[in-house]
């Protein structure tokens, strides 16, 4: 059973311009909750800024985030996937990727974001459903690691 990553994905997204502070967007990301901020500009998603990356190329590198701007460490190879693509497709797309977190959209703007965690909330409600339904659990594969 397939289940479109509309179906799943947070529509609550947090967005932030390229040129606004690092320490800006820190605030942001403790206010707010949450791991990530989708970098936009006036042409649209251009990059994902993530806590490891201010933790990594800001903390780390013991850069000022109040003079340091989120495009000088955003991710910018940024990859979305759209409502349609499969829960089982973003799995994929972030192994693959070593990622956690993939916006979606449409049209252009961002329109949500599914990440690790949420995806697994809803694997384990699909396995939870297959069993419930009287069907013997999906075998597994074995970890390649």
């Amino acid at each position: 059973m397939s289940v479109p990553l509309g179906d799943e994905m947070n529509r609550d997204v947090t967005l932030i311009h390229p040129d606004r502070s690092v320490k800006y967007a820190g605030q942001i990301l403790k206010a707010v909750g949450i791991g990530c901020l989708v970098v936009v500009d006036e042409h649209g998603p251009v990059g994902i800024l993530t806590e490891r990356d201010i933790v990594q190329k800001v903390i780390a590198d013991g850069r000022r985030p109040d003079e340091t701007k989120v495009s000088d460490i955003m991710t910018r190879d940024l990859i979305m996937l759209k409502k349609e693509n499969t829960v089982e497709e973003a799995v994929d797309i972030m192994e693959k990727n070593h990622i956690k977190k993939i916006p979606i959209a449409e049209d252009g703007h961002v329109v949500g974001i599914v990440t690790m965690t949420d995806l697994l909330k809803t694997l384990r409600r699909m396995e939870e459903e297959y069993e419930k339904d009287g069907h013997a659990e999906p075998k597994r594969q074995k970890s390649r690691r």
